[in-house]
């Protein structure tokens, strides 16, 4: 495919903490409650979100995945302390409102953008972890020039969820509360990942998740069926990161490949063992892929990701 590289997964190395107040201490789990900040946007909503690293540096949007909150993006935050770091609730999770309505890939995106902007924000690198990637390609779609770099984790270009799988069937049959829901939410949650998550991350994670409310899973999961987010990549401009876990159970293989076919000129890395968590599993991994991408800085112009394959 023209422009397309996809390159080896790196060896297992040591993270290295770059500059910034933050960049060198572990986020302190028990404690990321209590950092969390509220702004009220035009549209209304109240979102919370936590900003860390450093105050003059580069600003780095980062936008967690279904039912997770802010708090996902914690293991990886020590390596990235020469960022802003701008990390949100996104509606209906975490500390932020939920609203009866409404929860699509362009209503996220749209909040995304009044956030960056009540932020003070005029562009930004944006980062998205599974549902958060999808709400990252639309805001790049929509709004190109606000969006330097763009990093797809755990993504795809396929529609996420189809009526009738797994996720679908027991998303659909919830009990509340959610927490009653025991087993689904272990095989839902990061303590399935096929490689070890730090523990002190899940203590905190299972109740966040349990307290998402009911209308929110189902609202979202409608959202998530059979609409392939690929359809914005078109109108992408930014550079691409593209990176997967080989043994991702949520978005396989033939997910990589469909973002690969839509972005053929993004960079892409495919992290065999990993899986759809990658960025918790192993960031001393993933991490240093990420820093280098963003350490590139903004492309020196716009390219077409609708370029077509030789």
């Amino acid at each position: 495919m023209s422009g397309l590289r996809i390159l080896p997964t790196p060896r297992p190395c040591v993270a290295v903490a770059l500059g910034g107040p933050d960049a060198a201490a572990p986020v302190d789990q028990a404690g990321w409650a209590e950092r969390k900040r509220t702004v009220r946007l035009p549209n209304g909503l109240r979102l919370a979100y936590v900003e860390l690293g450093d105050p003059d540096g580069p600003p780095l949007l980062l936008l967690h995945g279904y039912t997770d909150s802010s708090r996902v993006w914690t293991i990886l935050a020590p390596q990235l302390g020469r960022y802003r770091m701008l990390i949100p609730d996104q509606r209906g999770h975490g500390a932020s409102d939920a609203p009866a309505c409404c929860y699509t890939m362009e209503q996220l995106a749209e909040d995304a953008r009044l956030f960056l902007d009540a932020m003070g924000v005029e562009r930004a690198a944006v980062a998205g972890h599974s549902m958060g990637s999808m709400v990252a390609q639309v805001l790049a779609a929509e709004h190109p020039d606000q969006v330097t770099r763009l990093v797809l984790v755990g993504s795809t270009a396929l529609p996420a969820v189809r009526r009738g799988d797994w996720l679908w069937t027991q998303v659909m049959a919830l009990r509340e509360p959610i927490a009653s829901n025991a087993d689904f939410l272990r095989a839902f949650g990061p303590d399935s990942s096929p490689t070890p998550v730090d523990p002190d991350l899940l203590r905190f994670y299972a109740p966040e998740i349990a307290a998402t409310p009911p209308h929110v899973w189902r609202s979202m999961i409608r959202q998530l069926v059979e609409v392939p987010i690929g359809r914005y990549a078109p109108d992408v401009r930014a550079p691409v990161l593209i990176l997967s876990g080989g043994r991702d159970e949520l978005f396989p293989a033939e997910h990589h490949a469909a973002l690969v076919a839509a972005y053929p000129r993004a960079e892409a890395h495919v992290f065999p063992e990993l899986g759809h968590n990658l960025i918790i599993e192993r960031p001393e991994e993933v991490g240093p892929v990420l820093v280098r991408f963003l350490d590139a800085g903004p492309p020196a112009e716009a390219l077409d990701h609708s370029a077509a394959a030789d």
